[in-house]
């Protein structure tokens, strides 16, 4: 894992070189996967509906950096309360007539099996708990020995929002080399800083599950494996069959196109230089006019 360089920042989604820190996102693919698929329906919900339920995912080719192809692997390396890991979805997305290569996390919480509380009989409970995955990368070939560090990557994570009665939360790792955010407006996204522990929160409320209402985007510089810690906490009063938890991370910004309502300012992790910001201000100015142009 590694931290950005003192003094980086990174920018915008999507953005030609506009100034010496503006640099260009590589754009992730997780469409070609190793393993396929091997059930239907996750959680018998109609996501997908077909995925993959082992707990390490291999796909090539998600992308080139100088002429060399990358492949990446996603693994659960753990899990913690009453919930567990259903199955990744590769491709998500392309069904519904967006770009293909979005890559899906599916986890549920795993129901109450004895609700009552003795001393307080009927009281509303609550549970508590989810899974960490990483996606680490690796030189392209289909081997994943070598490892890769990727100059500047982001994830557009979406159909983060949650229900009255189950809460979500993403937490990202400075230590990984997420450099900064963007919350998409309007999505009612809070987020938290613990000493470089990042926790963004839903707000509780359904929203699309494949457009970009309730997403924020997580930039990186000079990572090689990625961190994600997806959690909730589920209630009693939670209908029964709504305990599963899902989120898309479109890795090459396809979801959002010209005409699309935008994101919030971005909020670089940590606080950059004024010469900096004075940079970020132009290229923000210079993406503005190129989408309206569009």
């Amino acid at each position: 894992m590694h931290r950005p360089p003192s003094g980086c920042l990174l920018l915008l989604a999507l953005m030609s070189p506009l100034s010496a820190v503006a640099q260009t996102l590589l754009p992730l693919d997780f469409s070609q996967s190793v393993q396929g698929t091997n059930d239907i329906y996750p959680n018998n919900s109609t996501l997908g509906p077909e995925f993959y339920n082992g707990s390490t995912y291999d796909f090539l080719n998600v992308t080139l950096m100088n002429g060399q192809s990358i492949d990446a692997r996603v693994s659960v390396i753990g899990t913690q309360g009453n919930y567990n890991f259903v199955g990744w979805i590769p491709d998500y997305n392309s069904s519904a007539g967006q770009p293909d290569g979005d890559l899906g996390v599916y986890y549920r919480h795993n129901g109450w099996f004895d609700p009552e509380d003795p001393q307080n009989p009927g009281a509303e409970r609550f549970s508590s708990g989810g899974i960490a995955y990483t996606i680490s990368f690796f030189e392209g070939g289909g081997s994943f020995t070598n490892a890769a560090v990727l100059s500047e990557v982001g994830f557009l994570i979406y159909d983060f929002d949650g229900e009255p009665f189950q809460s979500e939360h993403i937490r990202t790792y400075q230590s990984d080399g997420f450099a900064g955010y963007q919350i998409y407006n309007g999505s009612g996204i809070s987020v938290n800083d613990d000493n470089g522990l990042y926790t963004f929160t839903a707000p509780s409320v359904n929203l699309s599950e494949t457009g970009p209402q309730g997403s924020f985007i997580a930039y990186y510089q000079n990572t090689s494996t990625i961190r994600f810690d997806m959690f909730s906490t589920t209630s009693t009063n939670n209908p029964a069959g709504n305990n599963g938890i899902f989120a898309g991370f479109d890795g090459d910004m396809s979801l959002v196109g010209p005409g699309t309502p935008g994101y919030g300012a971005f909020v670089p992790v940590p606080e950059p230089t004024t010469p900096l910001l004075a940079a970020v201000a132009v290229s923000i100015s210079l993406l503005r006019r190129a989408r309206e142009k569009a």
